[in-house]
């Protein structure tokens, strides 16, 4: 009997993994989901998955109330490598379109 990736952990079988380039950008998420009181999206984190539209669909709104909130907070470059991590985690699972949707328009 082999050892399979995510053995033991039903939150991620079968389905696509977010996959963080550096752990700062997670750590930054669940700061952020924290701060700004979601728990839904600290779920969806802290999982490493994204299971439904409904929740690609927080995942992106969620990341434009993070960039709102941390205008003061000097961490751009981090906010460029958390968009193309969760815009490719919801693409993975089949929700890029959704991710597009919220995009704000300004």
């Amino acid at each position: 009997m082999g050892c399979r990736p995510h053995d033991g952990d039903p939150g991620r079988a079968g389905r696509p993994v977010i996959e963080y380039k550096f752990l700062r950008e997670k750590e930054l998420l669940l700061e952020y989901a924290t701060e700004l009181g979601d728990p839904q999206v600290a779920e969806i984190l802290t999982r490493g998955n994204i299971q439904s539209a409904a929740e690609a669909r927080a995942l992106a709104k969620f990341y434009w109330r993070m960039v709102d909130a941390s205008t003061d907070d000097d961490i751009e470059p981090w906010l460029e490598r958390i968009h193309t991590t969760l815009s490719i985690a919801c693409g993975n699972a089949g929700f890029g379109g959704i991710w597009s949707e919220e995009i704000p328009d300004e």
